[in-house]
């Protein structure tokens, strides 16, 4: 199979932000995913102005090679993606790395002033994931978020042998 092809079939991962507020962090994401191949899905309604292109300057010149999806809630993007999702929210006990992630996993980053969807802590409660904090500070941003659990599961996934990865893949 042509390799390109694959890896826009078969993303990296698929981040999935639930009812993100920030332009910034979104575009900051945007730009993430195109570097990482990520599929990007950005759920709910967008809450500030879309066409203020200085929000959006991190990520303006990636949109090109980005695939972000737009869904009107989380609900129909999990119902599309048929996989269970990883969680990023405070609180766990598990740290992405405690975790197998796999090419092609769901992880969901929560809103910047709020939790990920309380219906979604309970049916994944299992699958919740923290990134740990030591220093005095209320909580990481959003697009930093991403980018460790991101590079956390690329460091997984390239660290397999190519026979794990072709295992993987049909998992």
């Amino acid at each position: 199979m042509n390799e390109k092809l694959n890896v826009l079939t078969k993303p990296l991962l698929h981040i999935v932000l639930d009812r993100p507020r920030i332009a910034a962090n979104i575009a900051s994401i945007v730009r993430l995913s195109t570097a990482t191949q990520c599929a990007l899905h950005v759920c709910g309604p967008l809450v500030f102005d879309s066409s203020d292109k200085t929000k959006w300057r991190a990520g303006l010149d990636y949109f090109y090679g980005a695939r972000v999806h737009f869904h009107h809630n989380i609900h129909r993007c999990l119902s599309l993606l048929q996989k269970k999702p990883w969680i990023i929210e405070v609180g766990s006990s598990k740290a992405p790395w405690d975790v197998s992630i796999h090419q092609s996993d769901v992880i969901i980053l929560g809103p910047e002033t709020s939790s990920v969807d309380e219906t979604l802590l309970t049916q994944f409660a299992d699958r919740i994931l923290t990134l740990p904090q030591t220093g005095p500070v209320r909580s990481l941003n959003l697009a930093q978020c991403a980018a460790v659990a991101t590079f956390e599961a690329m460091r997984q996934i390239s660290s397999l042998k190519p026979e794990q990865r072709h295992l993987q893949e049909k998992a």
